[in-house]
């Protein structure tokens, strides 16, 4: 806190009187599910975006840790157009779209930095988009701006300020207190049911080495396969849609498509029942059923989607080497799948209590500076005067 303090003092040279911070997000299990109308199970990540910050009506003027500073008036909002620094669009977006909902809007002072690591996999974006957008509700709404709302809100920026393409579920991590079950068939009003998460369990994120920037034919195949099949199947956009009374596994098998893309779409109805079965196991507090499930999707992922490495590339330090190691080490006493889009990026583990101190030698001995201890946040977002 008094560092965010000074760093503010000395970006403003004023004294900021309000904190706020917001959580990354866990995808608990549903492995590329949400694009095609499917389900999952997201958390609230204590791995936090972190801001102090003044009410201004008239300017949003933000600083964040290691990125260059801008400001725009709220008069400015009106005909917005400038796009040149992407951070700024999108922060304008979001005020953008709520004043067009209805909400009152106002500007602001920010200093921000964050705990979420480049390439961890919680989804910083999405974690800022909520800051923002539970900073105007707490402002100049009384708080009243309901999480759902900010969560579209976020999603609609990204697509149309930020030129990302991305679905409702990050921002549904972030926007939301602790773990939430989504079922998207309704892709515009998704049903939400809360899960409280007791499960004795120790979660860690553990990243491999590469980065995304090449991957985007990887992964558009993956909601292009199960479309495909959903079209060839009954006539339908996506696979949520399909109604028939035979065996799918049988009648996917009988398409005459290459064999990945059926993999592909039978990963879906795999993978929602998955996530089914952890949804009972969280509420039932049963952890060896929830951990089951978590294999079974790590398993779907890596022969059906096949996102857990990027064939005829470097298998070393992989999501799967670090899966395939990690399995060995914890043995029934855990559990780890691929986390988020895949073929690189970060795993998730959940490990026992009774293996957690020999665990975390293993990863300092082994992924020193690439793993972190995480937890699941009780509270998406906390707001205090400073």
């Amino acid at each position: 806190m008094e560092n965010l303090i000074d760093s503010f003092k000395g970006v403003f040279s004023i004294t900021p009187n309000i904190y706020i911070d917001a959580g990354g997000r866990f995808e608990i299990i549903g492995n590329h599910t949400d694009h095609n109308h499917g389900l999952c199970i997201v958390a609230n990540c204590s791995l936090r975006v972190k801001a102090v910050l003044v009410k201004d009506p008239n300017v949003v003027d933000i600083k964040s840790k290691g990125y260059e500073r801008f400001s725009f008036t709220i008069k400015e909002l009106d005909n917005y157009s400038d796009f040149s620094n992407k951070t700024k669009a999108l922060v304008a977006g979001i005020l953008i779209k709520l004043k067009e909902q209805g909400y009152k809007i106002g500007g602001f002072k920010a200093y921000i930095e964050s705990d979420i690591p480049d390439g961890s996999g919680v989804s910083s974006s999405a974690a800022i988009e909520s800051l923002i957008g539970y900073i105007i509700s707490y402002l100049y709404n009384d708080k009243s701006i309901p999480a759902l709302v900010i969560a579209k809100t976020g999603q609609f920026s990204e697509n149309n300020y930020f030129n990302k393409p991305c679905g409702l579920l990050d921002q549904i991590g972030t926007s939301f207190s602790n773990c939430n079950y989504i079922d998207f068939e309704n892709i515009k009003s998704p049903i939400l049911e809360n899960l409280e998460f007791n499960l004795p369990l120790n979660l860690y994120l553990v990243k491999s080495l590469g980065d995304h920037s090449s991957l985007t034919p990887l992964y558009a195949k993956i909601p292009s396969s199960m479309k495909e099949v959903a079209k060839l199947l009954d006539n339908k956009e996506v696979l949520r849609d399909v109604k028939v009374k035979e065996d799918i596994y049988s009648l996917i098998d009988k398409l005459d498509i290459p064999t990945d893309r059926k993999n592909i779409a039978k990963h879906f109805f795999i993978e929602c029942d998955n996530v089914l079965i952890a949804k009972e196991a969280i509420k039932n507090n049963d952890v060896d059923s929830f951990l089951e499930a978590i294999r079974k999707s790590q398993s779907s992922s890596l022969h059906n989607l096949r996102n857990t490495y990027v064939e005829d590339d470097e298998y070393l330090d992989s999501p799967q080497d670090i899966i395939d190691k990690v399995e060995k080490e914890i043995g029934e006493e855990g559990a780890v799948r691929i986390h988020g889009g895949g073929f690189k990026g970060t795993v998730l583990v959940f490990v026992k209590n009774n293996i957690k101190s020999k665990f975390e030698e293993y990863l300092e001995k082994n992924y020193k500076n690439r793993y972190y201890k995480v937890n699941i946040s009780k509270h998406c977002v906390n707001f205090k005067e400073i």
